[in-house]
């Protein structure tokens, strides 16, 4: 009968024997590739000579030599000068963390005063005076 789809289906020999347009040439002309390149990176460096790097990347900077020398010539701290430094430095921690708490508290005791919380039953904190 007249319904046959098969007539109008184009096979895969009826694409393969298209002709070739113009536009698809190009598309195959510019996936061409240029030519590979190839070269070895040798893995011995008795192979080749070491370059000399610049004098400035050879050296450290003054300031750092300055240090390094006066580390070399200065005897290492002992163990009870470090303890005591150490003990400095977490007196000053322990400072500035009081100090921060203070600060914290006062900007606290401002708000409260600026919303109106001084009759609200709000105590005032007082900061613990330092020595």
């Amino acid at each position: 009968m007249g319904c046959s789809s098969t007539k109008s289906a184009a096979t895969l020999d009826d694409i393969k024997a298209l002709p070739v347009s113009a536009g698809s040439h190009r598309m195959a002309s510019q996936k061409a590739y240029p030519a590979s390149e190839a070269f070895t990176i040798p893995l011995d460096s008795e192979a080749q000579p070491e370059l000399p790097l610049n004098e400035t990347l050879r050296q450290p900077p003054k300031r750092i030599q300055r240090i390094m020398q006066e580390a070399a010539h200065t005897e290492p701290p002992t163990l009870e000068e470090l303890h005591d430094k150490q003990q400095r430095a977490e007196q000053r921690r322990q400072e500035l963390l009081q100090h921060k708490l203070e600060t914290i508290q006062k900007n606290t005791q401002m708000l409260l005063r600026g919303h109106g919380g001084e009759g609200e039953g709000q105590t005032e904190v007082q900061p613990e005076e330092r020595e």
